[in-house]
């Protein structure tokens, strides 16, 4: 956890800063208790906006905001590190079936012998004449 991604809240007393640390804690935000009823919270991966509701509606007041740099504000909005690939699309074994690779014999979605021509051309191609039901 880098240490310029940190939230420090101050509270009234020792049981608000408590219960905020175990609700955030809940939904996931890495938190510390320290003594004097102040409360910080890691940001890296977490929601901002969240974690300032929930340690204000405990009563929290925003003591101290540690500095976040160009880059750290980036990968966490974006995640560009942690893009990730479905499984279903990753798949090792089929290398060879894609591009240039031979298929085994009988082993097709295409009939090369058949005839084409002509099967997909849905639209005639004559656009020189105004349908009778089209009027101005």
């Amino acid at each position: 956890m880098a240490a310029n991604s940190a939230l420090l809240f101050e509270f009234n007393d020792d049981q608000s800063a408590a219960l905020a640390c175990d609700t955030l804690r809940e939904l996931g935000y890495e938190t510390v208790l320290h003594e004097g009823s102040r409360m910080h919270v890691h940001l890296e991966g977490s929601d901002l906006t969240s974690a300032l509701e929930i340690a204000q509606s405990h009563g929290g007041q925003l003591a101290q905001q540690a500095l976040i740099n160009a880059d750290a504000v980036t990968d966490t909005a974006y995640s560009l590190d942690t893009i990730t690939i479905p499984a279903h699309l990753v798949n090792e074994d089929l290398e060879s079936l894609y591009g240039d690779g031979e298929l085994p014999e009988g082993v097709s979605n295409y009939d090369n012998d058949a005839d084409y021509e002509g099967e997909f051309l849905p639209d005639p191609g004559t656009y020189d004449h105004f349908s009778g039901d089209v009027r101005a």
